[in-house]
């Protein structure tokens, strides 16, 4: 793996990031063993401009933020991409050899599973950070997904791995945590909840 990283904050205010990464995995074909995974995000401290200035009592710190970036899925197994053999036991006349026989169509062309990812986000903190409020966006779609594909019987097999069709997952996040009391004693409470919607969008041109 190789990674690069940028960051750059602009009068602690605007923030912003790039990546890139490049992952190399021995699962995969000989044409696709390398995949590029870039991503970037930009934040935007609110709570730090003048005109935040009269309500900085009530608003300790206010965020927007928003990325977007890809990763990649390398859990199939080892070999898959690759022809291999299984051995077994015959009867040729009375005696019993053991042969070998090809148990899987090679893929050469096998490549990583693909996520690329959307965010957008809001972080709040009331009352000198004693309440904080976090809500996100997301939608995620994932390629090229890694999925064994029936073929035909007559190859002698009955399925291959291929790199076919797309999944979404979208939904949104909200998050609340509270410091009802600091001291010698503390008490914190929290709250969060998550909606998810997670769809098939195709497999294999259905």
């Amino acid at each position: 793996s190789y990674l690069a990283r940028v960051n750059y904050s602009l009068y602690d205010k605007y923030l912003f990031s790039v990546n890139g990464r490049v992952d190399g995995s021995s699962r995969f074909g000989d044409n696709n063993k390398y995949g590029f995974f870039p991503s970037g995000s930009v934040a935007w401290r609110v709570s730090e401009e003048e005109f935040m200035e009269p309500v900085r009592s009530v608003i300790s710190n206010l965020k927007l933020r928003t990325s977007y970036g890809f990763t990649g899925n390398t859990e199939i197994g080892v070999y898959e991409s690759l022809a291999t053999l299984e051995n077994n036991n015959w009867t040729i006349g009375n005696n019993m050899v053991t042969g070998f026989y090809p148990n899987r169509i090679p893929n050469p062309d096998l490549k990583w599973e693909r996520t690329g990812q959307f965010d957008i986000g809001l972080d709040v903190r009331f009352i000198d950070n004693r309440i904080r409020v976090t809500a996100d966006y997301y939608r995620k779609k994932t390629t090229d997904l890694l999925y064994d594909v029936a073929i035909t019987t007559a190859s002698g097999h009955s399925k291959m791995l291929k790199n076919i069709g797309s999944v979404e997952n979208k939904g949104f996040e909200f998050a609340l945590e509270t410091d009802n009391i600091r001291g010698q004693f503390n008490w914190t409470s929290s709250f969060n909840i998550s909606l998810n919607r997670n769809k098939v969008l195709e497999l294999g041109g259905e």
